[in-house]
Formats: structure tokens, C-alpha cells, sequence
């Protein structure tokens, strides 16, 4: 049971050109999935420096448009925001309330003169009167209440109207628009 160790072998024989051209895509296939694998380590390394860069950018977005926001919610600059109409004076209201009480009597006095009687409403005289109530004192004479807000008015049959109105046009044509 002695093996002859001295004894060299032949070298084998130089492979055939088929088998040299199988390890030359061998070889190709190993090099490419190397340069496909390096390539894409770079990619993932130049997203994550971009992404880092990145930060700082969207941080400092964020915080001047928190800042922006803030400002327009506090401030509320009339450029954004439209500024809210200034409430009506006491006067401007019971000057409002005087000039539809003197429409109301107006048209209640045509009714009057055009059938010789009273309307037994603003409605059948024609007037508009939301905030109005009408009511009649007798066969000729009426009375007319009005609320706008705190203003109220009251109106008589026997009034002037030139006196109750006194400057209530002069107050209206002065109000702020």
C-alpha cells in the first residue's frame, strides 16, 4: 500500500476554445455584478448625502412657514384678511330706523287718500316694515314703532314727518362706508 509519490503527473491539457470562451463569460458575468454592485453602494451613498442635505433646507421651510403663520393668525393683516365693518352708531341706527318708519307713513298715508280709509296692514299699504309695527289710534289715525337694535322710534299720525326725521339724512349720508 505504498503510493508512488515521485512520480509527477502530466499537466493537463489546454481546454479546448469552448471552455476557454464558457470562463471568459464567466469572468465577464463576475466583473459586471462587481461594477453593478459598486454602482449601486455609490447611489445609496449619494441619496443619503443628498438626503442629508436636504434636512436643513426642509427644517428651515418648516419654521418660516410656522412663522408666517403665526404672524397671519395673530396679526390678522387686512391685506389677507378682510377687516370687519365697524358696527353703526346709536345715531346712524335710529336715523336708519326713522327714514323707514317716514316710508312706511308715506305709503300709509297714499293708501289713505286713495281709499279713504286705513290699511289694515304695512303689507296692504304696499310698505316694507320688518322691524315695523303697525297699528291704528282710531278711523284716521295710526302709529308706527320701530326697533333696530337699541334704536326705537315711534311715529304718530299727527307728527310732522319733516320733525321727526330732523337730520336723520344728514347722519346717513355722513356714515362711513
Amino acid at each position: 500500500m505504498s503510493h508512488d509519490i515521485s512520480t509527477p503527473k502530466a499537466p493537463p491539457p489546454p481546454p479546448s476554445p469552448e471552455k476557454k470562451a464558457l470562463l471568459d463569460a464567466f469572468d465577464t458575468v463576475l466583473k459586471t455584478q462587481a461594477e453593478e454592485r459598486d454602482a449601486s453602494e455609490r447611489e445609496a451613498e449619494a441619496r443619503r448625502r443628498s438626503r442629508a442635505s436636504s434636512r436643513p433646507l426642509l427644517a428651515a421651510s418648516a419654521i418660516i412657514l410656522l412663522a408666517v403663520g403665526t404672524y397671519l393668525a395673530v396679526v390678522q393683516p387686512p391685506w389677507v384678511f378682510a377687516p370687519r365693518p365697524t358696527p353703526e352708531s346709536l345715531a346712524l341706527q335710529e336715523a336708519s330706523i326713522k327714514i323707514a318708519i317716514a316710508n312706511a307713513a308715506q305709503h300709509v298715508e297714499r293708501f289713505r287718500k286713495r281709499n279713504g280709509r286705513l290699511p289694515q296692514s304695512l303689507a296692504e299699504a304696499g310698505a316694507r316694515g320688518e322691524d315695523l309695527n303697525y297699528s291704528q289710534l282710531g278711523a284716521s289715525s295710526f302709529r308706527l314703532v320701530g326697533d333696530n337694535g337699541p334704536a326705537h322710534a315711534t311715529f304718530t299720525a299727527d307728527q310732522s314727518l319733516t320733525d321727526f326725521l330732523g337730520n336723520s339724512y344728514q347722519i346717513i349720508a355722513r356714515r362711513p362706508r
